[in-house]
């Protein structure tokens, strides 16, 4: 083997493998010692272990007797492992939102020679540790063999080798900065404000118990079954329609006692949510499903299982947007809110509102609020990345979810307007006109309001013979009356 390839390959199976390995080892038992004795900012125990332990193997490369004369050849196996790892993780960071949970699972993929460093992260719960640790990397690498080169090499490296090595290190290093900052700016918006919560309580809608919220028609349904009862799921916010629909209609066995009135609802009346109601529908353990409109995951899933979905409109609603009673903006353009969702619009000053930070809240891919915002208000266009926390589940684990509404000044949020006002009504929310049209009942009746939706009965090819009777009757003048009783907008 030739001086120039030994170097080279020492270089680089130190630099992808052997240093990070290195690293993620005594970084990983410094840090828990540290932690044992009670220190604390033990991100800054693995960034001094990685300046050390780099500093030991890079500087003797400087003068290795194999070391091509050439600058490039000199500088590029040295600085390709540290600065590979550091380019993966701007990457990663920036795909994954500034989540550090959700990056660092990608993380062990891309960046597998630290597994060990990732392992220990989770545990100590240190989460700035790996940008800490592949900055510290990539400049002490840069440095010590700069150094080397300078003292002990005899064909020191030159300006342009200096210059052009200072503009990578600088600018990788100030891109990880910037992250940082950015994802420390997010955290912070995220500590402002009360959390407004997307859970609400199911049992106090939980059919044939006794007491619960449900809403009784004024007469008794001309539909009644007391056999072969269709298993209905669907969105939380829908939860109050087919439930007051089943306890209406659906007639228990006798004698069942509360215990079984319960499990007779589960079985046959639960709630789900839109994303876990529409997975039933598809693997055929529910007949009807009842919410919004299918995402693309899901028309995609139903597709894949070789069902086809078949949309039934029973009512309307409107689609809301909302801010805290303390904001002045009272409303947007269909415009102005895609402009926000896009951050192509950041400041509230720039809607007629005071100088504060625009801080739009999300809800999570494939639940029916976020599906109609992807579809009815973005129409298309690909939304910025939510505003995610991150969050301790158990030892050894850090989660990224998509966080909760904080109604704080700058905070605008969406979903229902039933759920928002009436279902998780919230202190303090304002709903937002849209287009100078307030969404009131009677503009969501006369179609006004530029986001009224359709609530739907779905099905997937279900065999059960009471499916279509149940969809006539709340499609019909009874069905539809107990909608309007429920509080959301009938067809007619």
């Amino acid at each position: 083997m030739s001086p120039t390839l030994r170097y080279w390959s020492w270089n680089l199976v130190m630099g992808l493998i052997g240093l990070p390995f290195m690293i993620s080892v005594v970084s990983l038992v410094a840090m828990i010692l540290f932690a044992e004795a009670g220190a604390s900012q033990l991100e800054w125990v693995a960034g001094i272990v990685t300046v050390l332990l780099v500093a030991v193997f890079i500087y003797p490369r400087a003068s290795s007797p194999d070391r091509p004369q050439g600058w490039v050849q000199a500088w590029l196996p040295v600085l390709i492992g540290p600065a590979y790892f550091l380019l993966a993780w701007l990457v990663v960071f920036q795909v994954e939102g500034f989540a550090f949970g959700d990056s660092y699972r990608v993380a062990a993929y891309s960046h597998a020679p630290f597994l060990l460093l990732l392992i220990g992260i989770s545990f100590v719960r240190a989460t700035m540790t790996l940008p800490l640790v592949l900055v510290a990397s990539l400049v002490t690498t840069a440095l010590a063999f700069g150094i080397g080169s300078w003292r002990r090499a005899k064909a020191p490296l030159g300006r342009l080798a200096l210059a052009v090595v200072t503009a990578v290190v600088l600018a990788l290093s100030g891109a990880t900065g910037g992250q940082l900052a950015v994802a420390k700016a997010n955290a912070d918006q995220l500590a402002i404000g009360t959390v407004v919560s997307q859970e609400v309580d199911l049992s106090q809608y939980q059919p044939f118990s006794s007491g619960n919220r449900l809403v009784s028609p004024a007469t008794r349904p001309s539909l009644q079954l007391n056999a072969d009862f269709p298993v209905l799921d669907g969105a939380t916010a829908a939860y109050p329609i087919y439930a007051a629909m089943g306890q209406a209609i659906y007639q228990p066995p006798v004698g069942l006692g509360q215990e079984g009135l319960s499990e007779f609802a589960w079985q046959y009346l639960s709630c789900n949510n839109t994303s876990g109601g529409y997975q039933r529908l598809i693997d055929g353990e529910a007949d009807v499903f009842f919410g919004a409109q299918p995402s693309k995951a899901q028309q995609a899933a139903a597709q894949q299982a070789g069902r086809t979905l078949k949309l039934t409109p029973i009512g309307r609603e409107a689609f809301v947007i909302f801010v805290s009673q303390d904001n002045p903006v009272s409303n947007l353009s269909s415009d102005q809110v895609r402009a926000i969702y896009t951050r192509q619009l950041t400041n509230w000053k720039q809607v007629g509102g005071t100088d504060e930070p625009i801080i739009a809240f999300q809800r999570p891919q494939n639940s029916g609020s976020q599906t109609i915002m992807e579809a009815k208000v973005m129409q298309g266009r690909p939304m910025a990345a939510p505003l995610k926390e991150e969050n301790a589940a158990g030892m050894g684990d850090i989660l990224s979810s998509v966080a909760d509404y904080r109604n704080s000044p700058g905070a605008i949020g969406y979903s229902f307007r039933w759920y928002a006002t009436v279902m998780n009504a919230k202190a303090g929310l304002k709903l937002l006109s849209i287009d100078g049209v307030a969404p009131s009942v009677e503009n969501i009746r006369n179609g006004s309001y530029p986001f009224t939706v359709e609530v739907h009965a779905v099905t997937a090819g279900t065999t059960n013979s009471n499916v279509p009777k149940l969809i006539d009757w709340v499609r019909s003048a009874e069905g539809q009356a107990l909608i309007e009783q429920v509080g959301y907008v009938g067809l007619g």
